[in-house]
């Protein structure tokens, strides 16, 4: 008896190994169903801020205990929506040989522009996309991939920025030159670091998936 197997769809595969190329065409289509998925995750940036803000305030609490949290939400700033935190000191420090006290009538506020938030995300999802891949598997797993990576950064980047700015506006009435790890990370993250974790998530999860894509072929 003679068995046939059964082939896959001749056009399909060519659509497929089309999608997934290298042509610019290819590359052209990946790019536009990103930025589709960056239009609807901008259009929603400020629901998905105020979801994050519990989170962001269990966060800062953790790495900026020096300060006790006022009010953090979302408000208009010259026709910018920004996340505002408001904070007082919680009890007395020393910063540079002074000795600065609580004072509950006095307070510092700091803000950042909601569309931080999805800057790496933004930079890695288009870069997983328009790297040419092998197969639709391999690119599920970048998405996996840059996901993961892309929650982690998410769930630091705003509460480690905010305390490096609020650190940063202590250090420069005090002692000014003076820095900290969290002046030096808020300041990398407002130049530019933002865009670079973007393309090393990006980097880490092309490299990651094709890693695990052949590592299956061969333990075949």
């Amino acid at each position: 008896m003679i068995k046939r197997s059964r082939s896959s769809n001749p056009i399909n595969a060519k659509q497929d190994d089309f999608l997934l190329s290298c042509k610019p065409a290819a590359i052209f289509v990946r790019l536009t169903a990103a930025s589709l998925l960056l239009l609807i995750t901008i259009f929603y940036a400020e629901t998905i801020a105020t979801t994050l803000l519990p989170l962001y305030r269990m966060v800062f609490e953790l790495i900026a205990g020096d300060f006790r949290i006022l009010s953090l939400g979302i408000s208009l700033e010259n026709a910018d929506r920004v996340i505002r935190l408001n904070v007082t000191l919680s009890h007395a420090i020393a910063v540079a040989g002074h000795l600065v006290m609580a004072n509950s009538q006095g307070g510092a506020s700091v803000t950042t522009m909601t569309g931080n938030i999805f800057q790496p995300v933004m930079v890695g999802l288009i870069a997983i996309l328009a790297w040419p891949s092998r197969s639709w598997r391999e690119v599920t797993l970048r998405l996996i991939i840059l996901t993961l990576l892309s929650s982690m950064e998410t769930i630091f980047d705003i509460p480690l920025l905010l305390a490096g700015e609020l650190w940063g506006v202590l250090l420069d009435n005090l002692s000014p030159g003076s820095w900290s790890f969290l002046t030096v990370w808020a300041d990398f993250l407002q130049g530019g670091g933002r865009l670079a974790i973007g393309v090393m998530a990006a980097i880490t999860s092309i490299y990651g998936s094709g890693h695990a894509a052949t590592f299956r072929n061969s333990s075949k």
